[in-house]
């Protein structure tokens, strides 16, 4: 999954780079602020800051139902379960470095390495999730009424379960797939080049700013769209 999630990142490298000196425009103010403080500093490639290092795990508290951000390239996984835990694994030297603030899994300092950190999240069910940093997500037997996805960057999502309401918003290359979630009312935004399927049967809200494009593999009962820019909105069902 992981090299899906780098194929991924390598092909909207240079879009990436046009979109970087148009988020610092329009990104708002918690982009700059990262960026002018140093935390925008994390890079996915040959060099690992964790090769020499032992491996660890950390756990921290969530509360059920919370909004989660993941603020480092992670490798996530979440499984409905009784029991609210968030289990972090990888190189000692990274994930000491981990802070755990308001919901937010971030790190102080660079970061380099091959893989994300390996994220565990077990929960009866997530508000939603953020993620400012690369993404190879898989979240399996959802069963609650609403979610919300923010994904900024390269992002790799696959979705199973229900949710009567879903909000996916991304910006850059990610390849999200709800296709596998049994969705009622759908809101969706793509900015940049992202690719995104998804299985609405009631109300679906596409918006495409850029080339991405959205997949519906089930017929929506009402559909709005708005493109703005070459993105498509390809219909996937009989």
């Amino acid at each position: 999954m992981f090299r899906k999630l780098l194929i991924v990142f390598a092909s909207g490298v240079i879009l990436t780079i046009v979109a970087f000196s148009a988020a610092w425009v329009i990104g708002g103010d918690k982009f700059r602020q990262d960026v002018n403080n140093g935390d925008f500093d994390w890079t996915i490639g040959s060099d690992d800051d964790g090769a020499d290092s032992p491996q660890t795990t950390r756990n921290f508290t969530i509360q059920p139902g919370a909004r989660l951000a993941m603020d480092v390239p992670v490798q996530l996984v979440f499984t409905k379960g009784d029991k609210a835990e968030m289990v972090v694994s990888g190189p000692q030297k990274l994930v000491d470095r981990l802070t755990w603030e308001n919901g937010r899994l971030a790190m102080k300092g660079s970061w380099h390495g091959r893989k994300g950190l390996k994220v565990r999240i077990t929960a009866p069910e997530i508000e939603g999730l953020d993620f400012d940093a690369p993404g190879d997500v898989t979240l399996t037997g959802l069963d609650q009424d609403s979610l919300t996805v923010n994904g900024n960057g390269a992002l790799s999502l696959d979705a199973s379960g229900k949710v009567r309401k879903l909000a996916v918003s991304t910006e850059g290359a990610g390849d999200l797939d709800f296709g596998k979630l049994q969705v009622q009312d759908a809101t969706i935004r793509v900015d940049g080049a992202g690719n995104m399927t998804i299985g609405a049967s009631g109300d679906v809200d596409v918006q495409i700013n850029g080339i991405g494009n959205v997949t519906l593999v089930r017929k929506p009962a009402n559909l709005r769209q708005v493109i703005n820019g070459i993105g498509n909105v390809s219909h996937d069902y009989n």
